[in-house]
Order: structure tokens, then C-alpha cells, then sequence
């Protein structure tokens, strides 16, 4: 059953259509007496409709233009926030492949460290040695080279 309120809501309802019925016939009636006018000037003054007409055509395009204007605008944020993105990404990645590098030489210098605890010849011990300077060296290279690549990245 419905009750006082549904029957309130329901009658308001049936007000707003027929008011927004009655303003969607008004705006017709004045559209077509737009148009009247507009044919009748047409016929009297056809500079004036013409000047009229180059009035609508440049406010079309003035909309278009700034339709495009937005569309690029958003497309340019959308791309720098994808720039910024990758970026994030890449510098995570180096981020992790420095603290691998770093793991890595942590484990060697363990390893060196044991190998100097036991009863190895002092030759391996010095061959060990140059070994982990190398690899400290190339690693650290690598990471300057990884921050050179963001660093020039970030400029761009």
C-alpha cells in the first residue's frame, strides 16, 4: 500500500514533469520564433545574417579551440604523471640492484674474512683480495653509473 509520503512524492513528481514539460515547450516556442526573426532578417538585411552566421561559426570555433586547449592539457598531465612513473619505477630498480651490489660485496668480505681465518697461503689470500677490490670497484661503478643515468633522466 502506499503510504502518505509515497503519495506526496509521487504527486511532486508529476508537478516536476509537467513544469519541465511546460519550460521544453516554451524554449520550442521561442526557438521557433527565433528562427522566424532570423528568416525574415535573412531577407532583409542578408549582410547582417551573413556577419551573423561568421559571429556563430567563430564562437564554434572559439569552443572548439578551448575543448582542445583542456583535452591537451589533460593528456600532458596524464603523460607527465606516466614520466613520473617510470621514473619511480627505475629508480626503484637501481635502488634494489645497489643493495644487491651491496649484499653481494658484504658477502664477499664475510667470505674474505673467513678465508683469512684459515690456514690458506698468503697468495690466494692477496689473489681474494684483488678480486673483492674489483668487484667493489665495478659495483660502484655500476651504481654511479645507474644514479648518472636517473640524474640525466630527472633533466629531461
Amino acid at each position: 500500500m502506499a503510504t502518505e509520503e509515497d503519495l506526496a512524492l509521487q504527486a511532486l513528481a508529476e508537478q516536476y514533469a509537467a513544469e519541465e514539460a511546460e519550460l521544453l515547450e516554451e524554449q520550442m516556442r521561442l526557438e521557433a520564433e527565433m528562427e522566424a526573426e532570423l528568416a525574415l532578417l535573412a531577407e532583409e538585411d542578408p549582410e547582417l545574417m551573413a556577419e551573423m552566421e561568421a559571429e556563430r561559426a567563430a564562437a564554434s570555433l572559439k569552443d572548439i579551440v578551448k575543448k582542445n586547449k583542456a583535452e591537451l592539457a589533460a593528456k600532458k598531465k596524464a603523460d607527465e604523471e606516466a614520466a613520473m612513473a617510470a621514473y619511480m619505477a627505475e629508480e626503484k630498480a637501481a635502488e634494489e640492484a645497489q643493495n644487491a651490489m651491496k649484499e653481494r660485496i658484504e658477502s664477499r668480505k664475510r667470505e674474505l674474512a673467513s678465508k683469512k681465518k684459515s690456514s690458506k697461503k698468503k697468495s690466494e689470500e692477496d689473489e681474494a683480495m684483488a678480486k673483492y677490490m674489483e668487484e667493489e670497484k665495478a659495483a660502484e661503478e655500476a651504481a654511479n653509473a645507474m644514479k648518472e643515468r636517473i640524474e640525466s633522466r630527472k633533466r629531461t
